[in-house]
């Protein structure tokens, strides 16, 4: 069954890791994967398998004058080609603006295709849409209504998909997403970085960005540094992003100096994590943030925020981690401070969560949900 995965590019957020564990995992005595982007661009294009084909979008001519609409119809051409090029026999587009483009390539050249949501569409719709806003979300509810199956990676993003499109319940399959445990292992267990004795370190993977919510991070930081006297406590922060300049000022004005490392984009960050003595996911919101399973899966502490949607599924609602509420600066600053209180029992928490993530959240486990979905989807059986 040869299957195309449709997504913008392969820069570094969760989408495109979750897509490239797709495109490693599929089973190939059943499944023939292929990778079509928009953009030929990012740093996870050297680890897609060397046995995808890949093509892209930006391979074509741009035509000089701008003309309002022809991006997207020249994409839905260009989908609709590809998809006949290539006899595909299912489309799987991953985030809302290749299910836009999908929904009409679809009925150029009929295919049977699911949509994925990575995000719950109640908090991301604003941030990933900047224009046409309200024109844009009822073709997205069209053509989340003419996929063959809407996948969300998690049950508040299956909930934000029932409320925010009107869709049917029947009609969204959750398939979480998952990490490759043994390459996770292998890679924590390389050399890491050498961090300095008789320090606390905490450590907080994911695009600087408003929606990951360092600057709360930021604020409980100062918190235990100034006003609760716990002078060794330094945060590592990896990743780049937009608000770089501005968190760094931040860190500036609420002088923490001395207690704050930018390390930007790290190779391999599960060596980082395994260093740190605790892990913390400060976000307003997320769809099933990779990063936490990721961290979990380290056997690292873990500290998040109850945001919707993910921390509060993974965590087991907090059997596994410390869940504080969002925005919360203070509260988050307690959650540190407890885990620093009883390093023994937030230890035996955390290997507790490397289990859960074995079970429920490995390739393991969530590859075999994926590849029943797509045979579904490619005979059209029990839709």
């Amino acid at each position: 069954m040869r299957v195309l995965f449709y997504i913008g590019s392969l820069e570094g957020g969760g989408a495109e890791r979750q897509t490239l564990h797709y495109l490693r995992h599929l089973d190939r005595s059943r499944f023939e994967p292929h990778l079509h982007l928009v953009t030929r661009s990012g740093r996870f294009l050297e680890c897609v398998p060397g046995d995808v084909p890949v093509s892209s979008f930006d391979e074509q001519p741009v035509p000089r004058l701008y003309v309002p609409g022809r991006l997207h119809r020249r994409q839905v051409a260009d989908l609709a080609a590809t998809l006949e090029r290539r006899r595909i026999d299912v489309l799987c587009a991953v985030t809302i603006n290749a299910t836009l483009v999908a929904g009409t390539a679809t009925r150029r050249r009929p295919t049977p295709w699911l949509a994925v949501e990575m995000a719950d569409p109640r908090l991301a719709f604003d941030l990933e849409i900047s224009r046409f806003r309200l024109w844009k979300r009822r073709l997205l509810a069209a053509a989340y209504r003419r996929a063959d199956r809407v996948v969300a990676v998690s049950e508040g993003v299956r909930e934000g998909l029932r409320e925010f499109y009107g869709l049917a319940d029947e009609a969204i399959s959750t398939v979480p997403n998952f990490v490759d445990v043994e390459e996770i292992d292998r890679l924590a267990s390389e050399t890491g970085p050498r961090l300095e004795a008789g320090r606390f370190h905490i450590v907080s993977v994911g695009r600087l960005h408003m929606q990951k919510g360092h600057d709360v991070l930021l604020e409980a930081l100062a918190d235990l540094v100034h006003r609760r006297g716990r002078g060794s406590m330094h945060l590592h922060l990896l990743g780049t992003g937009p608000l770089e300049d501005e968190l760094r000022r931040r860190v500036q004005a609420l002088d923490l100096s001395g207690h704050v490392t930018f390390a930007g984009f790290v190779e391999n960050p599960f060596s980082y994590i395994k260093a740190c003595d605790l892990f913390c996911l400060p976000s307003r919101f997320e769809g099933l943030p990779l990063a936490l399973l990721e961290a979990m899966a380290c056997s690292v502490p873990v500290v998040a925020t109850d945001c919707p949607s993910g921390p509060r599924e993974v965590l087991d609602h907090g059997r596994c981690g410390r869940l504080v509420s969002v925005e919360d600066a203070p509260r988050l600053a307690d959650a540190i401070e407890r885990v620093i209180a009883d390093v023994a029992a937030a230890r035996e928490t955390a290997r507790a969560a490397r289990g859960r993530v074995e079970s429920e959240y490995s390739a393991a486990a969530g590859i075999p949900k994926l590849e029943s979905l797509l045979e579904r989807v490619g005979r059209r059986v029990g839709l």
